[in-house]
């Protein structure tokens, strides 16, 4: 579906107004699947979950642009930051485009709305006295001439027992823990890899000790109310355990929101101050009446998905701004966050161009469904979970294609069959449906399976919905198996109306269910079924489709007439995951290595070719 293109939406008092936004992905690079699952994705799946409900749905999303990051990345390509926001925003939109992502707005961080917003936010903190200036001391390149930002030195791990070799100045990617760039062991400049020095440098904080009383009142309710994920709860108690401290929030830096202040003209908002207020900003660029979203806590629920790296951020230090400000703000209720997912053998990363990343997904021909599937299948919620080839192959080949798409096919292929062996494309009348007693079992546990999943899905168990929607399909298999509808064809007529009639039911309800998690399945499906997207079944409570979706057998009438049935999923081949296997081996820079030699190579066999022919 890619970015909505519907009117702009509003609260509306009276219905569920849900807030969605994922973490704003950093604008330096192409996002990896673990990037993907961790926030675009699993937010996506929501999105579309809520719309199914017919809530009131806004789903936000945009590039975080400010930041040392995209200075050094401009560095290294030798253009400006905006050059980098440019063209780095414009490849993760494709990325989320072709994962059909379903965003209301997929917007940036470097608009003048960002600014406004943040500066507006800052001066309100100034006057409620919660901010504060002191000096610091800050880690100096003098072979660059400039102080450092935390992001542009690198060294080991401080923390006892992690000593990873790359830890940035801001954040250790290894063990979690927040750092400041002066506790790193053996720091380097990242543009020239010369050790820096330290000197005294005046910055403004965020008094973050002041406003701990309201924050932790805030998480203490909003953890229990909201149904934090346990991951998230445990982060968060372990910063406020450890005592909240001052926070820096401006960088001596040139790309990002200025600091409307005399005395740091020359400096400009800390990334981690300004990104989260994005998700404020991209909202103003959606509509003028942003603030009906932001500013209205007792009619909009506000649901956030990020990875575990992201979490202090957002359920300590972006709350104490907004209540920094004294304003009433609608504050996260539910956070939902996963762990990491790896790749093969280590991490994917982003740095190091390790893993698959979004362009190398689209590439393999493996269609994006694929791809959403089995990344929600392997979504890491409780832990880290593994990425790999082999399981990739079976995921598909086995619940895909034997189970899910085996079903589909099955029950339309014979209803497409020709008078004599099937009902020429038109769903048969049954009558007494309830009364057939396996159909009735069928129903019974299909009745159970759906309030599973509407259970785990508002819980925001995405993992555990596909799971249970997935388990209609064998249910569905199983009823084909023990009916013997190909017998009772001959033999019991008004028996085998009833089962396909209630199959072709159950058709219809998995490509409701699935749509959340396999939108372009679900298209397809309902094509064969010779219907429109438009009669979707809603699953809003006071539609009653809820309870139509638990008798199958009533859900598409007697006598339509169903679309040409085709396989809908392809098998993986051994061949093509060793291939596959191969070709993502090592990282990214290897592989580019690898291709070049490879392409000489084949120039030189060419040329001597040429020259022995």
């Amino acid at each position: 579906m890619g970015e909505q293109t519907s009117p702009r939406k509003l609260p509306v008092l009276g219905r569920r107004n849900i807030l969605i936004t994922s973490a704003l992905p950093y604008v330096n690079n192409v996002p990896h699947l673990g990037n993907i699952i961790g926030c675009v994705l699993s937010a996506d799946v929501f999105a579309r979950y809520c719309r199914l409900r017919e809530y009131n749905t806004v789903y936000i999303c945009g590039t975080d642009e400010y930041g040392t990051a995209t200075e050094t990345k401009a560095m290294e390509e030798n253009c400006s930051p905006k050059e980098i926001c440019d063209k780095y925003h414009a490849i993760h939109k494709e990325v989320y485009n072709w994962f059909n992502i379903s965003f209301d707005e997929f917007g940036r961080t470097s608009t003048p709305q960002q600014t406004e917003i943040c500066q507006s936010i800052f001066q309100r903190l100034m006057e409620n006295k919660c901010l504060s200036e002191n000096t610091m001391q800050q880690l100096y390149c003098e072979t660059c001439q400039r102080f450092l930002a935390d992001r542009f030195v690198e060294g080991t791990c401080p923390i006892a027992g992690c000593n990873y070799e790359s830890a940035r100045g801001d954040q250790c990617e290894k063990c979690g823990k927040l750092l400041n760039p002066t506790e790193l062991n053996d720091p380097k400049c990242k543009v020239c890899r010369n050790t820096p020095c330290i000197r005294v440098t005046d910055h403004i904080f965020l008094d973050l000790p002041l406003l701990s009383d309201k924050v932790e009142k805030y998480v203490n309710e909003m953890s229990v109310v909201g149904s934090w994920s346990q991951n998230a709860i445990q982060l968060t108690y372990a910063l406020l355990k450890e005592g909240l401290k001052p926070r820096c929030i401006t960088r001596d830096l040139k790309w990002g929101v200025p600091v409307p202040h005399d005395k740091y003209k020359d400096k400009v908002f800390y990334v981690w101050f300004d990104a989260p207020i994005g998700y404020i900003s991209i909202t103003a660029c959606y509509t003028p009446d942003w603030e009906k979203w932001w500013k209205d806590p007792d009619n909009v629920e506000l649901y956030q998905f990020m990875g575990k790296d992201n979490v202090q951020f957002h359920t300590v230090m972006f709350p104490s701004t907004l209540i920094g400000t004294g304003e009433n703000w609608t504050m996260m209720k539910t956070i939902s966050v996963t762990q990491y997912l790896n790749y093969e053998t280590g991490k994917f990363s982003k740095s190091k161009g390790i893993g698959v990343f979004g362009n190398d997904a689209k590439d393999t021909n493996i269609p994006a469904d694929v791809w959403r599937y089995y990344l929600l299948t392997n979504r890491p919620e409780v832990s880290d979970t593994l990425f790999t080839w082999v399981d990739l192959q079976a995921k598909l080949n086995s619940e895909l294609l034997s189970n899910l798409g085996n079903f589909i096919n099955r029950v339309l292929s014979f209803v497409a069959k020709p008078p004599g062996i099937g009902y020429d494309l038109v769903i048969p009348d049954a009558s007494n449906a309830e009364s057939h007693q396996l159909t009735k079992v069928l129903a019974e546990n299909v009745a159970k399976l759906i309030d599973q999943y509407l259970d785990a899905m508002e819980k925001v168990k995405l993992k555990q919905g596909l799971k249970t929607a997935m388990s209609i399909s064998t249910e569905g298999n199983g009823y084909l198996q023990e009916s013997q509808f190909w017998r009772l064809y001959k033999k019991d007529p008004s028996s085998c109306a009833i089962v396909m009639k209630t199959s072709v039911g159950l058709v219809y309800l998995l490509a409701c269910l699935l749509e959340p998690f396999m939108p372009s399945f679900s298209s397809e499906v309902l094509g064969q079924l010779n219907l429109s997207p438009e009669v979707h079944l809603s699953f809003n409570d006071e539609k009653c489709d809820i309870e139509k979706a638990k008798r199958p057998w009533d859900l598409l009438p007697s006598g339509h007439k169903i679309g040409k049935p085709e396989p809908l999923f392809k098998e993986l081949k051994d061949e093509e995951v060793e291939f596959f296997r191969q070709k993502f081996a090592g990282s990214q820079a290897d592989r580019i290595t690898k291709a070049e030699a490879d392409a000489q190579r084949i120039a030189e066999q060419l040329e001597t070719t040429k020259i022995t022919g």
